[in-house]
C-alpha cells in the first residue's frame, strides 16, 4: 500500500465511525424522547384514575 492509500483508508474508516456515532447518538435521542412522553402518558393515567377514584367516593357519600 502506498501512504496515499493508506491515507485514504484511514479517512474512509474515520467518516465510517463518525456516521456510526451519528445514527447512535441520534437514536439515543430518540429514545429519551420516548421515555419522558412514556412518564408523561403515565402520570396522565395516574391523575385521571385519581378523578374516577374521587367520583366514585363522591357518589357513594
Amino acid at each position: 500500500m502506498t501512504a496515499r492509500e493508506k491515507k485514504r483508508k484511514a479517512a474512509m474508516i474515520a467518516v465510517a465511525y463518525y456516521l456510526e456515532q451519528e445514527a447512535a447518538k441520534n437514536n439515543i435521542e430518540e429514545n429519551e424522547h420516548k421515555a419522558w412522553a412514556a412518564a408523561g402518558k403515565e402520570l396522565i393515567m395516574d391523575n385521571r384514575q385519581m378523578v374516577q377514584r374521587h367520583g366514585r367516593l363522591r357518589k357513594r357519600a
